[in-house]
């Protein structure tokens, strides 16, 4: 069997080379200061977590039986869509005919925030939008860290996939994050799903439906049908098949902090259903965007470890990537704390086994957002990026895991095994 699948993989792997994303050796001949060298994977620690994952990736791109979950924490980086959509796709490049699930989001149209252009939301009901990363705002929050509320008695909200996620963007389960009691309405799907079973977790304030066959968009209602009834929250959708692929879960909204994730008190109960193969954490440029005697990083790096915690007590065989934070600037100055960052996250990575794609060496260290910025690759405020830039971040750390793929199964199979 190890020499079929030997065999297998070496033909596999020579064919798959032209439908990959840009490579990183093209990346550095369109951006010269962008050195290939400096993108690759490091692990730290133990490394059970990561061969089991690529025993996963494996097997879903040899054989097609498996669907493997993401989830990528993250802050307005995430929020764009460009990034984590982009990841999705490239990790499903290796063999694109599996696509996965839409998996977990926010209907940030709702919030009347930037939402993700591969997929679209409305309501015909006004909402009010709160963050964990406002500490002015009050209220109980998911693991997405932001909430929309409304106060009509009823309403529907519809979301679908848009431009070339639309045929793909399909379900046959639906999961709605959302605070369950008496004072909140009741919540119903759309007349047009044939629904087989219905499930309540009120801990994590989730209801389940499962449904018939697949569907391309979800509508769903609530409405008041007690006197006590008089608010709706709404903390996330999640949207799964069995479909073989990459299911990708973005949890990620503007001015994210490590501080907002451990301030919503909802999420240790609801981090089970992400059932994460990956976790991708890039959550760090809100904490450390202040001056060096203000960021805390021994508290940076608690916050961090409950998150950890709870993704691994629920899946002890996850594995984690660190993405270190860009380079960015505070006051006008590039930031120092970005090095702080950095040795912590290889830090976490020793102390959990995990990989650490440094992003800040790969940008080029103090002051690359001012070249990326002059290259059409960031924005202005050398904070975030342009959709250029961020897909080139995305192409890099795809590039990154390939690689380090690669790497294990040459090792998995040291012999071409081909007569």
């Amino acid at each position: 069997m190890k020499r079929i699948l030997g065999i297998t993989f070496s033909l596999w792997m020579s064919a798959l080379m032209a439908q990959s994303p840009k490579t990183l050796s093209e990346i550095e001949r369109l951006y010269p200061f962008l050195k290939a060298q400096n993108a690759l994977l490091t692990h730290y620690g133990d490394a059970s977590a990561a061969k089991h994952f690529f025993d996963k990736y494996e097997q879903l791109n040899l054989c097609g039986d498996e669907q493997i979950a993401v989830a990528h924490f993250g802050g307005s980086h995430v929020q764009a869509g460009t990034l984590s959509r982009r990841m999705q796709k490239n990790l499903q490049s290796l063999n694109p005919n599996h696509t996965g699930a839409p998996g977990f989001f926010f209907p940030f149209h709702l919030a009347k925030t930037n939402n993700p252009a591969h997929y679209y939301s409305e309501s015909n009901a006004p909402f009010t939008s709160i963050r964990a990363a406002k500490p002015s705002d009050m209220g109980r929050w998911g693991m997405s860290a932001i909430t929309v509320y409304t106060h009509d008695s009823s309403g529907y909200v519809m979301v679908k996939g848009m431009g070339d996620d639309k045929a793909n963007w399909v379900f046959d389960k639906v999961r709605i994050f959302t605070p369950l009691g008496d004072s909140c309405f009741s919540l119903k799907l759309d007349s047009a799903y044939n629904v087989l079973d219905k499930n309540i977790d009120s801990a994590a304030g989730m209801v389940e439906w499962t449904l018939d066959t697949l569907y391309h968009s979800l509508t769903f209602h609530w409405e008041k049908t007690d006197s006590l009834q008089q608010v709706l929250y709404l903390d996330g959708i999640q949207l799964l098949n069995s479909r073989p692929g990459i299911t990708y879960h973005g949890m990620g909204a503007n001015g994210n902090s490590t501080g907002s994730l451990v301030r919503s008190e909802a999420m240790p109960h609801q981090i089970k259903y992400l059932d994460a193969d990956l976790a991708i954490f890039g959550i760090g440029i809100n904490d450390a965007h202040k001056s060096q005697s203000a960021f805390n990083v021994e508290e940076y790096k608690r916050n961090y470890r409950e998150v950890l915690d709870e993704l691994r007590a629920h899946n002890p065989n996850t594995a984690f990537i660190f993405m270190t934070n860009n380079d960015s600037y505070y006051k006008g100055i590039p930031n120092p704390n970005a090095k702080r960052v950095q040795i912590a996250m290889r830090q976490l990575a020793e102390e959990y086994g995990g990989w650490v794609f440094d992003l800040f060496n790969y940008m080029g260290g103090m002051s690359a957002s001012q070249v990326w910025f002059q290259h059409g690759l960031g924005k202005r405020d050398k904070i975030h990026f342009t959709k250029e830039g961020y897909l080139l971040h995305a192409d890099a750390l795809y590039q990154s895991v390939k690689l380090s793929f690669f790497d294990f199964l040459k090792n998995k199979y040291p012999e071409p095994l081909i007569p």
